[in-house]
């Protein structure tokens, strides 16, 4: 399938050095907030952004034999990558900073190839209600675990309003199997908005429990491990919270007072969906944008 907009390839973009954020394109309102979350990545970060709409060769046959015409959905696709390129440049990213494509292929496929040589990747997460939530089988599920670059999941129902304006960004952290990257990272990204950076950290057990003393060991624990990302990072004010209560009840409330949440992923030891429980809620409810580093 041809490409559209302005076209660029993997080793293009591996060749420029430039920092490339990847946006994945779907002509939904969820698609357009990945869109301008992206854009203004781009812009923080002086990089380009590179949005790709993936038409599911799946879908070519159709159902019950019916044969759809690529070419009707090449320009679709062409059609929302246009909308989106708009929606960046009304940001005000230079328009000769933005490429754009359309390709066949399973959009988590494609996009997870893609992130290979990418800074940032964003997409949208359509908001469904109830239950549904939890059992839908998403693109940004699919890529939390085949990123090869840092994901961001935006919602436009969960977060209608531009996000940026709290200068608060959060990241959770486990004292016995925490990532150094994760940490790390979420420093940057504090340092680069001029953000106050929240440390959190969960310990089992009912909100509002008093055992202090396991709260204090933990918070100890905490402190050393953050000990050389402070010095490493000066300007970045930290604040560390530690409390009882269930991590996805935690997690979704912190996100309600942040512009980022920032969740570490770990490495899935078989092929396949391996985001555990918490991971899955908290990406389902969550209302700021979440990050997945690993």
């Amino acid at each position: 399938m041809s490409t559209a907009g302005h076209p660029s390839s993997d080793k293009d973009s591996a060749r420029t050095g430039v920092p490339r954020i990847l946006v994945g394109v779907d002509g939904s309102e969820d698609g357009l907030r990945a869109v301008r979350y992206g854009a203004r990545a781009a812009l923080v970060m002086d990089g380009a952004l590179h949005l790709v709409h993936a038409v599911d060769d799946a879908v070519l046959a159709g159902a019950w034999g019916v044969v759809y015409d690529p070419r009707a959905l090449e320009e679709a696709g062409a059609q929302a990558n246009g909308t989106a390129m708009e929606a960046a440049v009304e940001l005000g990213l230079p328009r000769e900073r933005i490429d754009s494509e359309v390709v066949l292929g399973n959009a988590a496929a494609v996009l997870s190839r893609m992130s290979e040589q990418a800074a940032l990747m964003v997409v949208g997460r359509r908001s469904v209600s109830g239950l549904e939530r939890m059992f839908i089988g998403s693109t940004s599920v699919a890529l939390a675990d085949a990123s090869h670059c840092p994901l961001v999941v935006v919602s436009q129902a969960a977060t209608p309003q531009p996000t940026g304006g709290l200068q608060r960004v959060a990241v959770a952290v486990d004292a016995q199997s925490h990532s150094p990257a994760t940490l790390e990272w979420a420093f940057r990204e504090a340092g680069q908005r001029g953000a106050l950076l929240e440390v959190v950290h969960v310990l089992p057990g009912a909100a509002g429990s008093e055992d202090q003393q396991v709260r204090e060991l933990a918070r100890r624990e905490i402190e050393r491990i953050l000990a050389p990302l402070r010095e490493a990072h000066p300007s970045v004010e930290v604040e560390l919270t530690v409390v009882h209560g269930s991590p996805v009840d935690v997690l979704v409330d912190v996100s309600s007072q942040v512009d980022l949440l920032v969740l570490g992923v770990q490495k899935p030891k078989l092929l396949g969906i391996h985001l555990g429980g918490v991971m899955r809620a908290v990406l389902a409810h969550a209302q700021a944008p979440v990050v997945l580093v690993r």
